[in-house]
C-alpha cells in the first residue's frame, strides 16, 4: 500500500475516533452527546431507557474509542507494544458491531436518514473499519 495513503488514512481515523470519543464523553455536560456515533448506536439499542444508563454506555464505548485512536497512531509509527493488535482487534470486533447497530438496525426501525446521506454515513464506517483492520499485522497484509 502506498505509504503517504496509509499514513494519511490512519491520522483521519485516529481524528475520528478521537472526535467521537470526546463528544461522547462531553455528552452530559455540554449537550454533545447526542452528536456522537456511539450514543446513536446506545441510544438504538436501548432507545427509552433511562437517560443517565445510555450516557454511562456511551461514555465506555467513547473511552474505547480514544484508546484505539491511540493504539492506531502507534501501529502508523511501527511501535510495537505487546497488547496494540489485541485491543485494535477488540477495537474492530466492536466496530463491526457498531455497523451493524447503526448502519443495518437502525434503518430497519425506520429511524434513517435518506438514502444518499445513509451512504455517506455507512461509507465513513467502512472506512474506519478498513483503516483498523489494515493496521493490524494479522489483516494487514492480505
Amino acid at each position: 500500500m502506498n505509504r503517504l495513503g496509509y499514513f494519511l488514512l490512519n491520522i483521519a481515523v485516529s481524528l475520528y475516533l478521537f472526535a467521537n470519543g470526546i463528544l461522547g464523553i462531553s455528552g452530559n455536560k455540554w449537550g454533545l452527546g447526542e452528536k456522537s456515533e456511539f450514543y446513536t448506536m446506545v441510544n438504538t439499542i436501548f432507545y427509552g431507557s433511562s437517560r443517565n444508563f445510555v450516557f454511562g454506555l456511551t461514555v465506555v464505548l467513547s473511552v474505547c474509542a480514544i484508546v484505539a485512536g491511540v493504539f492506531l497512531l502507534l501501529s502508523v509509527f511501527k511501535n510495537d507494544i505487546a497488547l496494540t493488535e489485541l485491543i485494535l482487534l477488540v477495537f474492530i470486533v466492536l466496530w463491526v458491531i457498531f455497523i451493524v447497530i447503526v448502519d443495518i438496525i437502525k434503518p430497519l426501525q425506520g429511524k434513517g436518514d435518506s438514502f444518499l446521506v445513509y451512504l455517506t454515513i455507512l461509507s465513513a464506517h467502512l472506512m474506519v473499519l478498513g483503516a483498523l483492520i489494515s493496521s493490524t499485522r494479522r489483516f494487514g497484509n492480505l
